[in-house]
């Protein structure tokens, strides 16, 4: 009888990533622990998108407003990504949101919508 064990290959490889495009833009004696911030985030509520501004504001998915959230990000976490409540919510989904974004001009675009880019 042989053991399964859980595949992580394809979130090793996310992180991977957005490890060196961190390294390249900002610090790369910090990148794994921005990652490990960035990715640790990126789950319930929130969604990780992707990184704008030279890898200085990473976006959010807001599952609860609907909605982008806009946050900076350093060594010692995320800023908190529920401070904002929108004042004009979007309730039409991620779909329409990256119907208006050129995500040709984001620094790294998390893979479960690079496919939006194409």
């Amino acid at each position: 009888m042989s053991k399964s064990t859980p595949k992580h290959s394809l979130f090793t490889h996310v992180k991977e990533k957005l490890a060196w495009i961190i390294a390249e833009h900002r610090s790369p004696s910090e990148a794994i622990t921005l990652t490990r911030h960035l990715t640790d985030a990126d789950e319930g509520r929130y969604e990780l998108l992707g990184l704008v501004n030279n890898c200085e504001i990473a976006l959010y998915w807001d599952y609860f407003w609907n909605h982008v959230v806009a946050v900076n990000f350093d060594e010692s976490g995320v800023d908190d990504l529920a401070r904002d409540v929108p004042e004009d919510i979007r309730y039409a989904g991620r779909k329409v949101y990256f119907e208006d974004v050129d995500l040709d001009d984001w620094n790294w675009v998390h893979p479960r919508h690079q496919w939006r880019a194409e």
